[in-house]
């Protein structure tokens, strides 16, 4: 697909709401825990793997996926993905046994991967080069507007049928989607072959280093990101404070967009990583260690995420390297949702807030380093491969 004259920003903003859909796949379990508690007689760790293990799939199948939506199509990709995540949805209305509804939640994943890495890929392609940037600093929003979105929706879906509801509307929703894209959705060209050799294509990213320098990036963001928000409400006495401190990093991610377009990627990333570790130097500095350091430190981190996603097109030029691209950076920041909350966890056991934010600091120098690294790499060999 060749760049184009204009923005399509009206198919744009719908493959949003599809990817707003697909962050749901995550949070329509996640809010309603208390329900699933009085399903499923299962202890709370049984419980909270029914939220993660859809994330289980992007760890594992992560880097394939770029090259079978390629050799797919991303409007069939996309089209198959939403149908599939309907389905699921519709069948974890019925409320089946727990091993059921786990391997229920395993094939949603495989849906959801194929939405989170072909959504944002045929965004990019949609977008002329000005405005790429902020599209793709828009869709690194995509996650937190999701459970906003949905943390006024479930409340009340929960009140009119219950869990049953909230997957139902999923659903119906998902369908709704699948519907109103599918005429606009460009046709793909010729496909790739595909053929499933994971040596082989683990082989292709991990030595390449546009490949996956976005996620590896942006895995140092998600490693912190949801292990502060699962912690710090147990270390701070701050609730209504702590609520909004996802939204505030959206104001960053969003901005990353728009910022972009002057500055690379790169070192847009570096200087949220950059902001951190000055926000923690300053904790340390004076001895205030409240509410108002993670408000700092999450507009601050917000410029990672959408420097990330703008670096995926920025580093790569073709769209099956970036379907590629994406597909690593799905396996790497599920690798750190997956790790982060863990090692918090035992850090603010250990040494309460102040070894949780030596962390944060040592988090903001390793990633920090690296997006520079990669930012001198682009800028010495040329930020675009094609």
């Amino acid at each position: 697909m060749s760049t184009p004259s204009k923005t399509r920003w009206p198919l744009i903003i719908g493959l949003f709401v599809t990817g707003l859909l697909a962050a749901a796949q995550f949070g329509k379990f996640a809010l309603t825990l208390p329900q699933l508690g009085e399903a499923y007689a299962r202890s709370p760790g049984a419980l909270a793997l029914m939220v993660s293990i859809v994330g289980v799939v992007g760890v594992l199948f992560g880097p394939f996926v770029g090259g079978l939506i390629a050799a797919f199509g991303i409007r069939r990709a996309i089209l198959w993905a939403l149908g599939l995540g309907a389905a699921m949805s519709v069948l974890q209305a019925l409320v089946p046994p727990y091993p059921v509804m786990l391997a229920l939640r395993v094939v949603e994943g495989v849906g959801h991967l194929v939405l989170v890495v072909a959504v944002p890929t045929l965004m990019a392609e949609l977008a002329t080069d000005r405005d790429r940037p902020v599209v793709m600093g828009l869709w690194g929003t995509f996650f937190g507007v999701s459970f906003a979105i949905l943390g006024v929706a479930v409340p009340v879906l929960v009140d009119l049928g219950g869990m049953r509801a909230v997957t139902l509307a999923h659903g119906v929703a998902l369908v709704a989607m699948a519907v109103g894209l599918g005429p606009s959705l460009p046709r793909s060209g010729a496909r790739q072959a595909f053929r499933f050799n994971p040596f082989s294509e683990l082989h292709l990213i991990y030595t390449d280093w546009r490949l996956f320098a976005s996620g590896l990036v942006f895995f140092w963001h998600s490693f912190v990101y949801l292990a502060l928000l699962s912690v710090l409400p147990s270390l701070l006495e701050a609730g209504a404070a702590l609520a909004i401190l996802p939204l505030l990093s959206l104001f960053g991610t969003f901005g990353a967009g728009f910022l972009a377009r002057r500055y690379s990627p790169m070192c847009l990333a570096a200087t949220g990583f950059a902001g951190n570790l000055a926000i923690v130097g300053v904790a340390f500095a004076t001895g205030y260690m409240g509410v108002g350091v993670f408000v700092a430190l999450f507009l601050a981190t917000g410029l990672v995420p959408g420097a990330a996603f703008a670096s995926l097109p920025w580093l790569n030029a073709d769209v099956t390297r970036r379907a590629r691209a994406g597909g690593a950076l799905a396996q790497i920041g599920n690798l750190g949702t997956f790790s982060g909350p863990p090692v918090f966890a035992i850090t603010a056991q250990i040494g309460g807030i102040g070894l949780v934010l030596a962390l944060v600091g040592v988090v903001a120098i390793t990633g920090g380093a690296l997006a520079l690294y990669f930012g001198w790499r682009a800028r010495r060999f040329g930020a675009l491969s094609l």
